[in-house]
């Protein structure tokens, strides 16, 4: 049996994303879910370990009670490659269910990174158009542009983590003038991708299916 570790920035599992990554997976792949939040037990204890600070890079994501929070991007990173190290002793290849940009973190097995590989399938599909990037945050529009800066880019912000429908109108803000849409994160779902793709008129790229399709690929 082929092992999968799946490895999110906030507490595993994420029932939100991996039941659409197991099910596209070969049935000789196991997953193996972890969290880089898993230790913690409280907001406070979270908030003290990696609690976003004003003006600093963030990370949205999950928690296991199903609650969102915003965490800060250097110290998760720590997190993460405590819990990498954790996991490759019992999977072959690990998959990160964040499309956050991340150092190259020390592991003797492949880490497949949705940020790369968006960008990298990016990079094939659009040559001088307009790409336009979702992501959660009005907070992260600034760091989004500086990720994507090689690109004639459009940004708009819309959680997924919320009850009341914020794709929709980042979707319009977006417009229809763009070639491919991004959505840079990986709590957004298929079913807000046929959204999007419906509002803008453009190609979707969605994070989790960027990531299960590349797996598939190498396990």
């Amino acid at each position: 049996m082929t092992k999968l570790g799946l490895l999110t920035i906030g507490q595993a599992p994420r029932d939100d994303i991996t039941p659409d990554i197991k099910a596209q997976l070969p049935e000789h792949v196991e997953v193996i879910e972890a969290g880089a939040l898993d230790r913690f037990d409280s907001a406070k204890e979270i908030e003290e370990a990696a609690g976003a600070h004003d003006g600093e890079p963030v990370f949205v994501t999950k928690l296991r009670d199903g609650s969102s929070v915003t965490i800060d991007r250097a110290a998760t990173i720590g997190l993460m490659q405590e819990r990498i190290q954790e996991l490759a002793a019992d999977v072959s290849t690990i998959g990160v269910l964040c499309t956050g940009a991340f150092p190259t973190f020390n592991v003797d097995v492949p880490v497949l990174e949705p940020s790369k590989l968006l960008h990298a399938w990016t990079s094939g599909i659009v040559d001088d158009g307009t790409v336009g990037v979702l992501v959660p945050e009005p907070e992260q529009v600034l760091q989004t542009r500086k990720k994507w800066a090689e690109f004639d880019l459009v940004t708009a912000s819309g959680s997924p983590y919320v009850d009341e429908d914020e794709v929709s109108p980042a979707a319009e803000a977006l417009g229809t003038d763009v070639d491919l849409v991004v959505m840079d994160c990986m709590g957004y779902t298929p079913e807000m991708k046929d959204q999007v793709r419906t509002t803008t008129g453009a190609g979707v790229l969605l994070g989790r299916s960027v990531l299960w399709k590349t797996s598939t690929e190498v396990l």
